[in-house]
């Protein structure tokens, strides 16, 4: 299947997923640059290209994540 649009909306102070073990991120800053298209936000964790982070799901506070499925 092939998309043909996506919409993702971010906002400050949203908590993400960043890295390979999922830690997570508070967004600081959000950029655009005009030059290149390109979107960067700035976390807690350091700055990222816009696309290489995950969402997470706010409505469950684990301190363990395999306490989802117990």
């Amino acid at each position: 299947m092939t998309l043909r649009s996506i919409s993702l909306d971010l906002s400050l102070g949203q908590t993400i997923l960043v890295g390979p073990r999922g830690d997570r991120a508070t967004i600081t800053k959000i950029e655009y640059f005009d030059k290149t298209g390109e979107i960067a936000i700035n976390t807690t964790r350091g700055p990222r290209s816009v696309l290489t982070f995950r969402l997470c799901d706010d409505s469950v506070e684990l301190s363990n994540p395999a306490d989802r499925y117990r």
